[in-house]
């Protein structure tokens, strides 16, 4: 689809869009804030026979793809101030850790009042860290902040899929789903990755000390030894001691 077809932005495609069992690949220039599309599924379309001369040369054209927001890099620096995207267990984590490290933390209750979170914040140097499964649209505009403040972004998939992959699980058949989710993910029961990483660390954890809880962290995933694994396994962000 590309982005003359303008139902993509409705609010119709996108109820119809979940209840499918489609993938969709949308060519369009504006973000779809209506649709939560991961921030590793945003690509540019570039030329690659395009002739050098002065003037364009019409002949069939072969476009390749290219990720438009790479892999990010992290100095390590301590932020003034760590925004979570979520209030219930993601942002109950992170705020313990930030705690040891003297840092504030603060929720910004949505993925869609980030941007207004960092814009109103007095920090300069802040860390954002959000889901990065369903975080698409919203990075042209909290990309448009860096000309203003420094800001470090940590966009794991979920923080869900974070805790299964920290060490804590070591089963194969868990391995094995984090190296090759798509194989596993059934996309007419899960519209975004961070649902199915939810339903599996649930599954996994059902009547066991530690019963996941979306809407309240265990505690048991702040005692000491879950705590610390789980922190290890992040990259260095400036909020954990080490």
């Amino acid at each position: 689809m590309d982005d003359t077809q303008k139902f993509v932005r409705s609010h119709a495609f996108q109820h119809a869009a979940r209840h499918s069992s489609n993938y969709y690949v949308i060519v369009a220039r504006d973000e779809l804030p209506q649709l939560p599309y991961s921030v590793n599924e945003i690509y540019g379309l570039k030329n690659t026979n395009r002739a050098t001369t002065k003037y364009p040369v019409y002949t069939r054209t072969y476009t390749s793809i290219y990720r438009i927001y790479g892999d990010e890099l992290y100095d390590g620096d301590r932020p003034e101030e760590v925004i979570v995207e979520d209030s219930n267990a993601g942002y109950e984590f992170f705020k313990v850790l930030c705690a040891k490290s003297k840092i504030r933390c603060v929720s910004a209750g949505g993925k869609s009042n980030i941007y207004e979170t960092a814009l109103s914040s007095p920090a300069q140097k802040l860390l954002v860290i959000a889901d990065g499964a369903a975080f698409g649209p919203e990075m042209p505009y909290v990309y448009s902040l860096r000309r203003f403040k420094e800001i470090e972004l940590f966009l794991p998939e979920s923080f869900e899929w974070l805790v299964l992959r920290s060490g804590i699980f070591n089963d194969v058949e868990t391995q094995d789903m984090l190296l090759h989710p798509a194989d596993f993910i059934d996309c007419e029961k899960f519209f975004s990755w961070e649902q199915f990483f939810t339903k599996q660390l649930r599954e996994l954890t059902r009547d066991s000390y530690l019963a996941y809880r979306k809407e309240a962290l265990n505690p048991a995933y702040l005692q000491q030894h879950e705590l610390n694994t789980i922190a290890e396994s992040l990259p260095k962000l400036g909020i954990t001691p080490r």
